[in-house]
């Protein structure tokens, strides 16, 4: 299943500012990789590729399973609604796949995905860029230390003011901020709180954008050792901390950049110990060291931290969300 020898061929079925910018820019300057085609349905982004990479360029992803023996691995930027039919098909055609986020619009998607790539003995890499995020892993580090001792809230929070005009406010396209945002906010909460989640509510809103999909989401999740998490995306000018953690022994505050530790024993009088912590390093996830870990899956078998069973997992529970929101109700989330 690994392959062996130098460069893994790869295309880019998209080349949006994501498929631009966040793959083929990044594959371009990684040796372990030779960026063989390009696929989109517009004829100025097809023209742009040519310009900007100098490899062929083809009006559909079709045209990629037609010569699917001259590649190894896929990656799919395309609109959300068209990310699973697209990576069945090329599973199907023998290649590894990079899905985007969301990389599924709800569980069954995901399920059909997954499912694929068990039959066809290729991998799947769901595209969770938070899990090579700085300011996640430091936090993570810290919480697993023990430092703020029995956690027991853990809140992630994003803000931005600005009007969309494109296809992301569309939910027929797979549009709107739970499934946009998901990922960076909800995800990293289940992965940092080590017990599963058993109920989740959620609130969406549309605010600002034209179209029909929200703009605004919060969530409130339980899990099963009693902690609570709460995911927020909100259209404001200015915001909260990006990420907060609650212990029995401290608080963590971080704005990104600067991460906050305060550590005290409640019953203590003396003022909180303060630690300030920098982080330097893309704050969403390092794209050049994604594509580095899949490089080093593919070649040597290591394992690579995005996996499918976590990616359905964030998957399930972004449906929860969106359920209790359609029926203005707590949701359980049962075990998958």
């Amino acid at each position: 299943m690994t392959i062996p020898d130098n460069p893994i061929r790869i295309a880019i079925i998209g080349y949006g500012g994501s498929g631009k910018v966040s793959h083929a820019a990044i594959v371009q300057k990684n040796s372990d990789f030779q960026l063989k085609a390009v696929s989109d349905i517009s004829t100025e982004r097809r023209e742009a590729a040519q310009t900007e990479l100098g490899c062929p360029t083809f009006d559909s992803h079709q045209s990629i399973l037609e010569n699917a023996s001259e590649f190894d691995l896929v990656s799919i930027v395309t609109r959300s609604d068209t990310h699973c039919p697209i990576a069945v098909e090329c599973l199907e055609a023998g290649l590894h796949v990079v899905v985007t986020k969301p990389w599924a619009l709800d569980q069954s998607e995901a399920r059909l995905m997954i499912d694929a790539q068990r039959s066809s003995g290729k991998r799947l890499f769901p595209w969770v860029p938070m899990l090579w995020s700085p300011e996640f892993l430091k936090i993570r580090e810290i919480i697993e230390s023990g430092a703020l001792g029995k956690i027991f809230l853990v809140r992630r929070y994003i803000n931005q003011f600005w009007r969309r005009h494109d296809w992301q406010t569309e939910s027929k396209f797979g549009g709107g901020y739970l499934l946009n945002w998901g990922m960076h906010i909800v995800q990293p909460i289940l992965d940092i709180v080590s017990s599963p989640a058993i109920r989740a509510y959620g609130q969406l809103q549309q605010t600002i954008n034209p179209g029909d999909a929200e703009d605004n989401f919060m969530a409130v999740m339980e899990f099963e050792n009693g902690c609570r998490g709460v995911a927020e995306f909100t259209q404001a000018i200015e915001g909260l901390p990006s990420f907060m953690a609650q212990g029995d022994r401290g608080t963590l505050v971080s704005k990104g950049e600067t991460i906050e530790l305060l550590k005290s024993d409640p019953s203590d009088t003396e003022p909180p110990k303060r630690i300030n912590i920098n982080v330097k390093g893309k704050r969403f996830g390092d794209e050049a060291a994604i594509y580095a870990d899949i490089a080093a899956n593919l070649q040597n078998d290591t394992p690579f931290a995005a996996t499918v069973e976590n990616a359905l997992y964030g998957t399930i529970v972004l449906d929860a969300i969106r359920k209790s929101h359609e029926t203005r109700s707590t949701v359980t989330i049962a075990p998958h």
